[in-house]
């Protein structure tokens, strides 16, 4: 991992490690992070076992790292510690969540977008299989009826989604896995750390790298369903060359992590 700017933190990792950690990528989110780190802290301050916040700041030419700082002025290390991590330059939220995950030192680690659109009191209902046993929990959208939360996106994002899938399945990248794209998933710490060295691709679909890299591994993915909805802010953006840019990270994917034999 690659650390370009100083760390900040409430509290003392070296006391102990928290029972989890949840990772949040922040870049120029100084509207919607006041009001997601609050309800993070306050869900996390009301669960029995200790935890901690890693925010990880891709290169924010906003207020983020300030409204990270001024929260972790204001909490108390016995109830939730925060941690900021910083990249000095934009690389993109693969490299954002790379960071913060390897920076994680809780038994169990998340990670979550920072609009919440998944909430994190859905991390407990993937945390009981990970109590059990699993290494690796996927959030899928999903629902066991069949229906699916994506249908509240906008129709370019659902055609993007759609072109995405059909492309990653074509190319045998997790063709059993509908949804490797959702906002939340969560990890042993050892499978995480073994997984998230290995991760390199920064741009969106590095959901998809982060599953192939932990099946290629020998991990076995557990989807559970999750909330989810829409919100507007996104900063994907629809143009032409999309569909180039998919197939090139796909074709890079398969490149630097080739199929292994389980362990």
């Amino acid at each position: 991992m690659t650390r370009t700017a100083s760390e900040h933190q409430s509290g003392s990792v070296g006391r102990g490690a928290p029972f989890l950690s949840m990772v949040l990528p922040a870049y120029n989110e100084e509207a919607r992070l006041p009001k997601s780190l609050d309800r993070v802290i306050e869900f996390l301050g009301a669960q029995t076992f200790t935890s901690e916040i890693v925010i990880a700041d891709d290169g924010s030419q906003d207020r983020t790292p300030d409204i990270v700082r001024e929260r972790i002025d204001g909490v108390s290390p016995s109830v939730v510690s925060i941690r900021l991590m910083q990249h000095a330059r934009n690389q993109g939220k693969g490299a954002a969540i790379r960071t913060g995950i390897l920076a994680a030192t809780g038994g169990y680690v998340f990670f979550l977008d920072a609009d919440l659109a998944t909430p994190p009191e859905d991390a407990l209902v993937l945390l009981d299989p990970l109590t059990k046993g699993a290494s690796v929990v996927v959030g899928t959208r999903i629902q066991p009826d069949g229906s699916d939360m994506r249908a509240s996106q906008p129709a370019q994002r659902r055609m993007v989604g759609r072109l995405f899938t059909m492309m990653r399945k074509a190319m045998r990248v997790l063709p059993d896995i509908d949804d490797t794209q959702c906002p939340m998933k969560g990890f042993q710490r050892d499978a995480a750390q073994a997984i998230f060295q290995q991760q390199r691709l920064s741009g969106w679909i590095f959901d998809a790298e982060v599953l192939y890299i932990a099946r290629s591994l020998g991990y076995e993915i557990i989807p559970v369903p999750v909330t989810w909805h829409h919100v507007d802010g996104s900063r994907l953006r629809v143009r032409p060359q999309q569909a180039w840019e998919v197939m090139r990270d796909l074709v890079r994917l398969r490149f630097l992590h080739p199929r292994r034999r389980p362990r």
